[in-house]
């Protein structure tokens, strides 16, 4: 029998035209990028030339731009954002930062400041924030708005993580159960053993709290306060004892 020849199959090969077709569609590709690219570079479209801040309300709106250092002649996707980030967030007052390019010219920063629960009171006033971060109190922080905490060192409050956290809890728990309470209280002292007391505005008297229970003693403190002819006696109060079971004890001075 004859074997039969395997037929080699046929090698396919573009046409004139289809190799044509391709290199035109190439050119222009090319061309587009060529002409993207130049008009980036040539004209001001798509360059940084906006820097947006937004969220600030204790750093001042410069200062910040200072940190960016924001090139505004450069293309707005050579903006290193993540680089960005991590620069400003070397600033102790940020407790975060975004930020993001919003087309065609525009680097939006968006920062979240830290804002102070309380303010301390040692050789300089400090704030300190929610999270127990304590820095030097800036001047564009309001005073009336937040509590004033005193007693104890700035350096002692940072090694003594219980008494944080028991004056930051001290403090949201007041927000919590009557804000208006902060228009009587002058400071919160930490006396003996770090337990703290309140100091009221008018005469000064000192309310003891204990360490437990402080809803219920806030409460019955917001409703003595709450009382005028209370609020008239205040400057002949010395102590106003809340530690007993379901009954305020009053200590007049002298």
């Amino acid at each position: 029998m004859k074997r039969k020849n395997k037929q080699m199959p046929k090698m396919l090969y573009p046409s004139p035209k289809l190799v044509a077709i391709l290199g035109l569609l190439a050119l222009a590709g090319y061309g587009v990028y060529r002409g993207s690219n130049y008009l980036m570079y040539r004209t001001s479209l798509f360059r940084a030339e906006t820097v947006r801040i937004t969220g600030n309300r204790f750093i001042d709106t410069q200062e910040i731009r200072k940190a960016a250092k924001i090139d505004t002649t450069q293309i707005m996707y050579k903006v290193n954002v993540e680089e960005l980030n991590k620069t400003l967030l070397k600033n102790a007052y940020f407790r975060g930062v975004s930020v993001s390019r919003v087309m065609p010219a525009t680097i939006l920063i968006n920062v979240q400041e830290r804002e102070p629960v309380f303010y301390l009171a040692d050789k300089a006033l400090y704030m300190v924030d929610e999270e127990g971060v304590i820095l030097k109190k800036l001047p564009s922080m309001p005073m009336s708005k937040y509590p004033l905490v005193t007693g104890i060192t700035a350096r002692e409050l940072a090694k003594d993580s219980l008494a944080l956290q028991e004056i930051i809890g001290v403090v949201q728990k007041i927000r919590e159960v009557d804000r208006n309470l902060f228009s009587f209280i002058s400071e919160i002292n930490l006396g003996k053993n770090h337990e703290p007391e309140l100091i009221l505005v008018k005469g000064a008297a000192r309310v003891k709290i204990g360490r437990e229970k402080h809803y219920q003693r806030l409460y019955l403190l917001s409703q003595l306060l709450e009382k005028e002819p209370v609020v008239g006696q205040l400057p002949a109060i010395r102590q106003i004892d809340l530690t007993f079971e379901e009954r305020i004890v009053l200590r007049k001075k002298g």
